[in-house]
């Protein structure tokens, strides 16, 4: 989707005050099979006695304070969620509109999965572009994943699991120090593959309420595999995300090999994965040097990648006007998506 009339403002991180190093996570006997090109990273573990969805308030405060946006001129909010947000048969998304006195904001939560705030900002500029009332747009992010429903260091194959909240604004106009133009965002799916998240598990009245009351995506991934191999699995997500990347590029007027493009992020998975998935098959649109990796920084942070991305580009490049920054992101489900910034301020 061609856009480059609205502007991405804001983006804010709101880590836990709690990290665990995954060496110390290993020598306490937390991580079975481990991962060794997870590297050491500090995982953030929200411990707090306080709604997940807490950490989406604290990175929605900052972004408003950061770009100068009263909380009353946000007409949309959508929350990203992939696990409990805090409370049964409750609006996180309400939650946090009333939190920082967006009393003004229609709310809404979107549950999907690690791509969820890439699927908020393609909703967010389709009803921004279809009611001009809508003066700003808010897309937050919240997980945490807490034991004993969810064991972070054992939960899915490649990665171990952070905690963070995030949270930017979508605008008409550019707002703050790291403002970025955003050019384009294309995805793709297969829908085929939400088959890898539950085969060879009946479905439950609940969440958590399988045998052992713990998630376990690695045995249903397991069970898919086994039953139906790698290939196909293999192919259709490489289809997706370079599909994703080619038609994001070409909406936007690139091909990839521009100088101004600074950096390309992916989502902050095992070592293993950036190798053999994103530098295997991004490097020949962006070459080797753009590729950015900082899973051995906070482990997969879910539906916080991508805003973490996008923070720690603005945060470490010295980015110019003009120069653009691309966001390479996935979720289970499965979709691939690929977002272009052209950095503003």
């Amino acid at each position: 989707m061609l856009i480059g009339d609205l502007y991405l403002n804001g983006c804010a991180v709101s880590y836990p005050t709690t990290r665990v190093p995954v060496s110390e996570a290993l020598a306490r006997g937390l991580i079975r099979d481990a991962d060794e090109t997870l590297g050491d990273p500090a995982v953030p573990v929200f411990e707090e006695s306080a709604p997940a969805a807490d950490l989406a308030v604290d990175a929605l405060g900052r972004s408003l304070k950061s770009t100068g946006t009263d909380a009353a001129d946000v007409d949309l909010l959508i929350q990203c969620g992939w696990w409990h947000q805090g409370y049964d048969i409750w609006s996180a998304a309400h939650y946090v509109a009333h939190q920082v006195g967006a009393l003004g904001a229609v709310p809404m939560n979107l549950s999907q999965g690690c791509n969820a705030p890439m699927a908020a900002l393609e909703l967010t500029v389709r009803a921004m572009r279809a009611d001009s009332a809508i003066r700003v747009g808010a897309v937050t992010t919240a997980d945490a994943m807490r034991f004993p429903q969810v064991d972070r260091w054992n939960l899915n194959y490649g990665c171990v699991h952070g905690d963070a909240g995030t949270a930017w604004l979508v605008a008409r106009d550019p707002a703050g120090p790291h403002a970025f133009r955003v050019l384009s965002v294309a995805s793709k799916a297969a829908p085929e593959l939400e088959m890898m998240n539950r085969a060879g598990f009946a479905p439950t009245p609940g969440p958590a309420l399988r045998e052992g009351g713990t998630v376990d995506l690695k045995a249903a991934k397991k069970a898919y595999l086994t039953e139906f191999g790698m290939d196909g699995f293999i192919g259709r997500s490489r289809d997706c995300l370079t599909g994703s990347v080619r038609q994001a590029l070409d909406e936007a007027g690139l091909d990839g090999s521009e100088r101004r493009i600074r950096a390309v992020s992916v989502p902050r998975l095992s070592g293993k994965i950036f190798e053999t998935v994103y530098r295997a098959q991004l490097a020949p649109f962006f070459g080797e040097d753009k590729l950015r990796w900082w899973g051995d920084r906070t482990a997969h942070l879910g539906v916080a990648d991508v805003g973490a991305n996008i923070e720690d580009t603005a945060a470490e490049l010295p980015l110019e006007p003009g120069d653009i920054t691309v966001v390479v992101n996935a979720g289970g489900g499965y979709t691939w998506s690929c977002l272009v910034l052209e950095h503003a301020a």
